[in-house]
């Protein structure tokens, strides 16, 4: 019996091990992390995938380690991990929150009182649509089996049980989050040029016309045709982001 009570405390050690991960990930994960999603729903998801996951892990754990230190050193590696994974899939919507957020400003829908879009604080409607709508497709074109599949393909990156080294983790958590702010802005490229033109039109209708209320006048043409060019160019950035969020999944 005590054979048999250690082998299970260490197989359910080595399972909650793998959980830790996982569940880190999923806290953070887009789609699976939103705050609309229960608590109890990202769990029961974490639990899932650890139990999936856990006879696939290599270099677990023989036993549980014996000094309390070494078992929360074991826990931290593992969070620093899963958290790790899921900021960094998660800065890809933070990229079209960005894009949306320079597309409101030009469009001139940006309203610092708007209320949270998606998880993100200063929302706009157009930062919002495009994240709601990138959180649709990626569950339409199965990226979050990607996410699934970088989770398991992460051990063989970074052993299990073992605490990473904290600068090349802050080194590559700074790349992917320069990478990432210059795919929003470039995805926000044709709303700079636009309100570039738009206000320098306005400028000289204004000195033009001085008696016209360029203000009121303006201001209707430019929120249609702004919305008309986001009408046109909301796929091209869903489809860059989501192929971009696809290649660092996927280590490329």
């Amino acid at each position: 019996m005590d054979l048999l009570a250690q082998l299970l405390s260490a197989e359910i050690y080595r399972v909650f091990l793998v959980f830790v991960r996982v569940a880190a990930a999923v806290a953070f994960l887009p789609g699976f992390g939103e705050f609309a999603v229960p608590v109890r729903m990202r769990l029961s998801i974490a639990l899932l995938a650890a139990l999936v996951l856990a006879p696939t892990v290599p270099g677990l754990p023989a036993a549980m380690p014996a000094h309390a230190p070494d078992l929360a050193g074991q826990f931290m590696g593992e969070m620093v991990v899963g958290a790790f994974l899921g900021l960094g899939a998660k800065l890809f919507l933070a990229a079209l929150q960005v894009a949306g957020g320079i597309a409101a400003q030009a469009v001139g829908l940006s309203n610092p009182f708007a209320v949270e879009a998606a998880g993100f604080e200063g929302g706009s409607v157009l930062s919002g649509t495009l994240v709601i709508a990138a959180l649709a497709a990626l569950f339409a074109a199965d990226l979050h089996y990607l996410m699934l599949d970088a989770l398991a393909r992460s051990y063989g990156t970074w052993p299990v049980a073992q605490l990473p080294d904290g600068g090349l983790l802050a080194g590559r958590y700074a790349q992917l989050v320069a990478a990432t702010f210059r795919l929003g802005a470039g995805l926000a490229a044709p709303f700079l040029v636009f309100g570039i033109l738009c206000n320098l039109a306005l400028g000289l209708i204004n000195r033009v016309m001085p008696a016209m209320p360029v203000y009121f006048v303006g201001t209707p043409a430019m929120l249609a045709a702004g919305l008309f060019v986001f009408m046109m160019t909301a796929g091209a950035m869903l489809t860059a982001t989501l192929a971009a969020l696809s290649g660092w999944l996927s280590g490329r």
